[in-house]
């Protein structure tokens, strides 16, 4: 009996939890929300879009049409996006049109942040990284293709 009492009391003592409630908060948390606005699209290899003689990795700096995109961070873990796409297709010898969709995209969904990796679910689950920079106030998503897919996209804080 005294066995059992001993096995049952160091049980007990180990199966504690912290009763505080508490749980550490990010404090990335705060500073990803507001409102982020595209600032580039990168491409590899450099293209010299608008043949002014200087190739360059950001698509931004080059087409003559407007691409926008908008991601408002919610301080309730909600998330949206507004903005239109880039749309490139290859032609031949390594070249390719970059265009400009007229159609505006609408997205949602709910936000979280580990360290430095915000994390943003749309409505179907699929989950898109971006890295956050609080010292450049950028968020970045690392999509990592050559053309005709994006390098990454960069979103600086409003």
């Amino acid at each position: 009996m005294k066995k059992i009492f001993i096995v049952f009391t160091v049980f007990a003592l180990f199966s504690c939890s912290d009763d505080d409630g508490g749980t550490e908060t990010n404090p990335n948390s705060d500073l990803v929300v507001g409102t982020w606005n595209l600032t580039e699209l990168t491409i590899s290899p450099a293209q010299d879009i608008n043949q002014d003689g200087t190739p360059t990795t950001n698509v931004l700096s080059e087409i003559d049409c407007s691409i926008t995109g908008r991601i408002t961070i919610n301080d309730n873990n909600t998330w949206a996006f507004t903005g239109n796409d880039l749309v490139i297709t290859t032609i031949t010898g390594g070249l390719f049109i970059f265009q400009c969709s007229e159609n505006t995209r609408n997205e949602g969904g709910n936000w979280d942040i580990e360290g430095n990796i915000l994390r943003l679910a749309d409505g179907t689950g699929a989950i898109t990284f971006f890295t956050f920079s609080s010292s450049q106030e950028t968020l970045t998503n690392t999509i990592g293709d050559v053309l005709p897919g994006l390098q990454a996209e960069v979103y600086t804080k409003q």
